[in-house]
C-alpha cells in the first residue's frame, strides 16, 4: 500500500511542477467563466489535507476536514456559526429519556459512484466510526443504530449526551457507502474516497494541490465547478497571490494580514471566533511551585489578557473568562465567577505564597500564537517577580511533555468538533488511563468532572447548574488562566459570494459563486 503510494506520488512530480502554468495560472476571468468556460476557484492553503477517508484505521485529523466537509456530508451540518441544521437527515427527534435519535433521511440521494443512499450506509458509517480511533471523541455514548426502513434510523445512546448532534456533524459523521466498502475496503476507500456531498475528489498532488469537482448528481447544485486547493506555505506569498490574482481566497490568514486588506479595490476578509480556546493551564502536581495556592492566584490575578490580545490578535478575539467558547452548547451566561486583571492583588497573593523565586516554565509550541502568547505573560510575569521562562518545542516533544505532566504551565489551543460545554472536562477526566489526565490530576477533579458528566447528561438550561459549579471550582482553585477565544479569518476576492469564517477553518464551497 505504502510503495504504490509513493510510486503514485513520485508520477505525479512533472504534473506537479506544471502547477503554475495550469491551475493556478488561469486568470480570475476564465475562472468566473467569463468567457463561456466552466467557473473554478483555487483557494491557498498551508495546512495540507491528506486523509480522505474518516472512517480508517489512521483516522483523520483538523486540515483534513477541508476535503471531507465537500466530499461526505452528514447527517446534520455544523453552519459557519457552530448552529445545527438538516444535512442528510431532513428531521430528527429525541426521546423523553434522552437515549434515542430517530433520523428521518433524505430521499433520492446518490453516492458519487451511482449507488443509492439509504439507511444501511448510515447504520455502516456508525458503527465503524465508533469502533475506530475517533468514535469516543465524537460519537460519544454512541451504543447501537437501527434501522427502521431505508430512509428511517433510530440511534441509541448508553446514557445521554448532549452534544451528540456535533458528533453527527462532524467529519467522523460523513456518511460512506457500505456497498463501495464491501468491494473495495478501507485501502480502496483511502484511494478513492466516495460520499454523497457536492465535490468530488480528482486529483491530490502531495505538496501541491488537491482538485475538487462539482458532482453532478448532487441533491443541490454547486455553482462552482471547480476547486483547486493550493498548497502554499509562505503567508506572504499566500497574500501576494491573492492581490495579484492567482488565488481567488487564502484559508485562515493572520489577523494582521487580513487588516493590511482594508481598503483594498477588490479584496474583502471575513473572521469569526473558532471553536478553539486558549487556556494556560497551571501543574499542581510533582513538586511544582504551582501546587501553591495563592501562587497560582497570583498568576491568575497578574495576567493582562488584554495586552496579550492586542500582541496575537492585533485585539480581535474575544476574551474567555471560563475555559468555555461562548458559542459552546450548554455555555452558563449567569452566575460565573470571574477574575479581572489586578496587578496589586496578583502582588499580595505572591507575598502570602511560599514563592522564593523558583523557575515557572510556560511550555508551548514553537512558532505559534501560543508561543507568543507565552512571551507576553512571561514578561508580565517578571515584572511581578516572578522568574518566569518559556520552553518552545516541536508538535511531538510538546505531546510528550504535555502528556506526561512535565510542564509547570502549558498554553494550549483545544479546537473542538464538540461545540459543547462538555469540552471544557478534557483536563478534569478522571477516567482511568484517559491521555490527558493519566499522568497528573488536579486535586479536586474528583469533583469537578461528575459535575460535567452530571451536564452532558442534561438537555437545555437543565444543564446550565452543573457547569457553572464545576467552573467556579475551577476558577476559585486557580487551575487554569482562559486567554482568549481562537479566530479564524479568510481573506477573497469580494468578486465571490457565499465566502464566510467557518468556526472549525473549514469551508463549504457548495455556498460559492462568483459575482
Amino acid at each position: 500500500m505504502k510503495h504504490r503510494r509513493m510510486q503514485r506520488a513520485l508520477t505525479l512530480l512533472l504534473a506537479a511542477a506544471l502547477l503554475a502554468l495550469s491551475g493556478c495560472a488561469s486568470t480570475q476571468e476564465q475562472r468566473r467563466g467569463t468567457d463561456g468556460g466552466e467557473t473554478s476557484v483555487i483557494l491557498a492553503t498551508s495546512g495540507e489535507p491528506f486523509r480522505f477517508y474518516a472512517l480508517s484505521d489512521e483516522g483523520c485529523a483538523g486540515d483534513d476536514n477541508l476535503v471531507l466537509s465537500n466530499v461526505y456530508d452528514c447527517l446534520t451540518f455544523l453552519e459557519a456559526d457552530g448552529s445545527i441544521s438538516p444535512g442528510l437527515a431532513e428531521s430528527w427527534e429525541l426521546s423523553e429519556d434522552g437515549l434515542c435519535y430517530t433520523f428521518h433521511l433524505r430521499k433520492g440521494v446518490k453516492f458519487q459512484n451511482g449507488y443509492d443512499f439509504s439507511a444501511e450506509d448510515v447504520k455502516f458509517t456508525f458503527d465503524k466510526g465508533a469502533a475506530g480511533p475517533l468514535g469516543s471523541a465524537l460519537f460519544v455514548n454512541y451504543k447501537s443504530c437501527e434501522i427502521v426502513d431505508d430512509y428511517t434510523v433510530k440511534i441509541y445512546l448508553t446514557s445521554p449526551y448532549a452534544g451528540f448532534l456535533y458528533g453527527v456533524a462532524s467529519r467522523l459523521g460523513g456518511i460512506c457507502s457500505k456497498a463501495y466498502y464491501e468491494e473495495v475496503g478501507d485501502e480502496g476507500y483511502l484511494e478513492a474516497p466516495v460520499g454523497t456531498g457536492p465535490y468530488r475528489l480528482v486529483e491530490a498532488i502531495g505538496g501541491e494541490k488537491i482538485v475538487l469537482e462539482a458532482f453532478d448528481d448532487y441533491w443541490g447544485e454547486p455553482a462552482i465547478k471547480t476547486v483547486v486547493i493550493a498548497i502554499v506555505p509562505n503567508v506572504s506569498t499566500q497574500m501576494i497571490g491573492l492581490e495579484n490574482g492567482d488565488y481567488d481566497a487564502v484559508r485562515n490568514p493572520p489577523i494582521d494580514a487580513c487588516l493590511h486588506l482594508e481598503g483594498k479595490e477588490g479584496l474583502a476578509w471575513d473572521r469569526t471566533d473558532s471553536t478553539a480556546r486558549i487556556t494556560l493551564y497551571i501543574a499542581t502536581w510533582n513538586g511544582r511551585v504551582g501546587e501553591d495556592i495563592n501562587f497560582r492566584r497570583a498568576i491568575q490575578c497578574g495576567i493582562n489578557k488584554e495586552e496579550v490580545n492586542v500582541g496575537v490578535n492585533s485585539g480581535c478575539a474575544t476574551i474567555l473568562d471560563i475555559d468555555m467558547c461562548p458559542m459552546y452548547g450548554g455555555y452558563p451566561t449567569e452566575g460565573i465567577i470571574t477574575v479581572d486583571y489586578d496587578r496589586d492583588k496578583a502582588l499580595e497573593y505572591l507575598a502570602a505564597s511560599d514563592y522564593n523565586g523558583e523557575t515557572f516554565d510556560i511550555l508551548v509550541k514553537s512558532g505559534t500564537g501560543e508561543e507568543t502568547s507565552a512571551k507576553i505573560i512571561q514578561s508580565q510575569l517578571i515584572e511581578l517577580g516572578i522568574n518566569a521562562t518559556v520552553t518552545a518545542v516541536d508538535n511531538t516533544t510538546y505531546s510528550d511533555l504535555q502528556y506526561g505532566g512535565n510542564f509547570d504551565a502549558v498554553i494550549r489551543e483545544q479546537l473542538s468538533s464538540m461545540v459543547d460545554a462538555d469540552g471544557a472536562s478534557t483536563y478534569f477526566n478522571t477516567t482511568p488511563g484517559f491521555t490527558y489526565t493519566k499522568n497528573c490530576k488536579y486535586p479536586l477533579a474528583d469533583v469537578i468532572y461528575p459535575l460535567f458528566v452530571q451536564g452532558r447528561e442534561e438537555q437545555g438550561e437543565d444543564r446550565l447548574p452543573y457547569y457553572v459549579e464545576a467552573c467556579n471550582i475551577i476558577t476559585e482553585e486557580a487551575y487554569l488562566v482562559p486567554l482568549y477565544n481562537g479566530i479564524v479569518a479568510v481573506a477573497y476576492s469580494s468578486n465571490l459570494e457565499g465566502v464566510e469564517a467557518h468556526c472549525l477553518g473549514t469551508y463549504n464551497f457548495y455556498h460559492w459563486s462568483w459575482r
